[in-house]
C-alpha cells in the first residue's frame, strides 16, 4: 500500500493487452489469417496478353535478353530474373538460365 502511494504500481504492462498471444492455437489462427488476407486470385491471361508472352521469350531466346517472369503459385506471386534457354512448344514450358540479383 505504501508503495502505491508513493507512485511506485507494479502492473503486467504490455503483456495484459496481448490476451490472443497466450495460447498456441490462436496464434496459428492469426497467422493464417494474415496470410490468407495477402493472397491473390488467379490472373487469367486473354490471346493477346499470351502473343506478347511469346514475343518476349523468343527475343530472350534468340538475343539472350534477360527477362523478368512472374509466376503465380499458391495464391502469391514469385518473380524470377533469367535468359531463356530452350522453349518446348509441345511441352509448353521454358528453359531459363537464372540471374542471382546479388542486390537483395
Amino acid at each position: 500500500m505504501y508503495k502505491e502511494m508513493m507512485g511506485i504500481i507494479r502492473d503486467r504492462g504490455i503483456v495484459k493487452f496481448q490476451p490472443a498471444h497466450f495460447m498456441p492455437q490462436y496464434r496459428k489462427l492469426l497467422y493464417h489469417l494474415t496470410v490468407d488476407g495477402n493472397k491473390q486470385s488467379k490472373p487469367e491471361l486473354d490471346e493477346q496478353e499470351f502473343e506478347e508472352i511469346g514475343f518476349v521469350v523468343m527475343d530472350s531466346l534468340n538475343l539472350t535478353i534477360p527477362i523478368r517472369i512472374t509466376i503465380w503459385q499458391n495464391g502469391f506471386l514469385k518473380f524470377i530474373t533469367g535468359i531463356v534457354t530452350k522453349v518446348d512448344l509441345l511441352m509448353k514450358y521454358i528453359v531459363l538460365k537464372l540471374i542471382i540479383n546479388k542486390e537483395h
